[in-house]
């Protein structure tokens, strides 16, 4: 898990670089820290095709970043085809990667559903299992 700290650091430093693309009211990052990476080479390749583009291509603006059934679900508005299969990738590589730590995941069936490795899969079902201990229901 990561601390309240580390996240307003990744923001700080995704709006500072990205002023563009954060210039709305995008409600924050609402992923784990196993997908930053992601996103972060998500935004540089945008704004990149963006800024090659010469004014072909209208300024991406995000709208919202979320984690959805598992996946990572990346609101925008502008963009072209290029930018659209970008944002298709990384959603589509969002299911093969944990949320926590960035390791090769899979997605979980149980609950909330999530992509985790084995690890964080395991700590999240150790977790599960003392709540519902402590809650006086046995397994």
């Amino acid at each position: 898990m990561y601390s309240e700290e580390q996240y307003e650091l990744f923001a700080k430093s995704m709006e500072e670089r990205h002023p563009r693309m954060l210039s709305g009211k995008y409600g924050g990052f609402a992923v784990g820290p196993g997908w930053w990476s992601m996103i972060e080479t998500l935004f540089a390749v945008i704004q990149s095709h963006i800024d090659q583009s010469k004014g072909e291509c209208p300024q991406v603006v995000v709208e919202q970043i979320k984690e959805k059934f598992g996946g990572l679900r990346f609101y925008y508005q502008g963009g072209d085809d290029f930018i659209h299969g970008a944002v298709w990738l990384a959603e589509s590589l969002s299911a093969k990667v944990c949320e926590e730590c960035g390791a090769p995941g899979k997605r979980t069936s149980e609950g909330w559903v999530k992509t985790l490795c084995d690890f964080h899969l395991a700590e999240r079902e150790a977790l599960r299992s003392e709540e519902m201990r402590k809650n006086g229901f046995e397994e």
